[in-house]
């Protein structure tokens, strides 16, 4: 339940990375996309090439011109109907919003067989590929299938030569450029992914840098300002005294800075006796009777670092938000389990947080990976009661 500064100050810490690595991912992504896509397009406007050969058969064979004008411009309204449904499937594929030009391209393909020349059966794949890209899977195959029946049918009535062979070759094109294209969906979705994975790595790393200074720095000052204006008061009644407690302020400065440095570096260890020892000494300058229990047998890092924090925020809450005159700390252990206890005195006299802190809500996060509990509440005979339970698990927290 600390200030809300420490929080703002990760920003700053963690900008250069936020405006690094993923500007550098954004080019790579960027590259890699339109490669991709780059790709894609030669192939389809590639294939579209084989329109070209009825076109050059009317020419070179003398068909009416009826038929070059008619099969050049029923061909041109299928292959841009095509490119925009390919278009579309590179960024949204099997979403069904290229279902007018798809069902333009099927009925021009099938149709121009039928009513220009028996040689327009060369772009067969086009409905293929179109059906199978721009209608939900399930429903893409079946209707592939489908065209692919018309089609040989289409071919058997037309007495087309090799109409078995046609058929496979529309199959595996029309397969192939619709992998194809769906491939340029998948990469663009892949480097969005990452990308989106790295920005969550940023933020995360940027709450645990928020949580770890908050829980540091919460704790620290606020044995600062006591120990402050205790020597303040004792300035003149005992100057010896008031040297002890100036020496404990410089020595909790520095190790505060101590602390900041190694929270940067995200390699900060708490010793949960060195903690323990630490908030005893603050309670008592503060006029709190303080009592612990012995330790007990050493305990896994993690569950000692977890008990460490929940003990500086038990103790930060403690000087912050009530008056209490006796506090016990309490350490218990077995094979499958750690419980800390905090009761203090002063639950009745405790002060509302106006801050908006965020102490125990942060100590809650460092909890969930252990499978950790807290519970803080005030009990019926006035006293407060926090309490952490950690599950000993091994192999998960050794």
């Amino acid at each position: 339940m600390a200030g809300d500064g420490a929080a703002a100050l990760p920003t700053v810490v963690a900008a250069p990375v936020a405006a690094g690595a993923p500007a550098e991912g954004q080019v790579r992504r960027a590259r890699a996309v339109v490669v991709t896509r780059t790709i894609a397009y030669v192939f389809a406007v590639g294939m579209l090439g084989f329109g070209l050969l009825p076109i050059v058969n009317a020419v070179v064979r003398d068909r009416p011109l009826w038929t070059l004008v008619v099969g050049s411009v029923m061909f041109a309204i299928a292959a841009l109907a095509f490119v925009r449904v390919v278009t579309v499937a590179m960024k949204h594929p099997w979403r069904n919003r290229t279902f007018r030009q798809t069902a333009v391209v099927v009925g021009i393909v099938i149709a121009l067989p039928v009513l220009v020349d028996p040689d327009w059966q060369v772009i067969g794949f086009l409905p293929v590929a179109a059906v199978t890209v721009s209608l939900r899977p399930r429903y893409g195959l079946l209707a592939a299938l489908a065209v692919l029946a018309v089609l040989t049918v289409e071919r058997g009535l037309l007495g087309v030569s090799g109409a078995a062979f046609l058929t496979l070759q529309d199959l595996l094109t029309g397969m192939t450029l619709a992998g194809i294209i769906v491939l340029v969906a998948f990469v663009e979705e892949l480097f969005a992914a990452r990308a989106e994975i790295a920005r969550l790595a940023v933020t995360a790393e940027r709450s645990r840098f928020a949580r770890d200074l908050h829980d540091t720095l919460g704790h620290n000052l606020s044995a600062i300002a006591l120990k402050s204006e205790l020597a303040l008061r004792l300035l003149d009644a005992d100057p010896v005294r008031t040297r002890t407690e100036l020496l404990d302020v410089h020595d909790i400065a520095r190790e505060s800075l101590r602390d900041v440095r190694t929270v940067v570096k995200g390699y900060r260890r708490d010793s949960l006796e060195r903690e323990l020892t630490g908030v005893q000494s603050v309670l008592v300058s503060a006029g709190v009777r303080c009592e612990i229990s012995p330790l007990v047998a050493s305990l896994p890092a993690p569950v000692e670092e977890a008990l460490a924090w929940a003990v500086r925020e038990a103790a930060t809450n403690l000087l912050r938000h009530s008056r209490a005159s006796r506090c016990d700390i309490t350490v218990e252990a077995t094979d499958t389990a750690a419980r800390l206890t905090v009761v203090n005195d002063g639950a009745g006299q405790a002060e509302p947080d106006t801050h908006g802190g965020s102490g125990l809500a942060g100590l809650a996060e460092r909890l969930n990976p252990l499978g950790g509990r807290l519970a803080a509440a005030a009990q019926p005979n006035g006293e407060f009661m926090f309490t952490v339970d950690i599950p000993i698990i091994q192999g998960r927290n050794p």
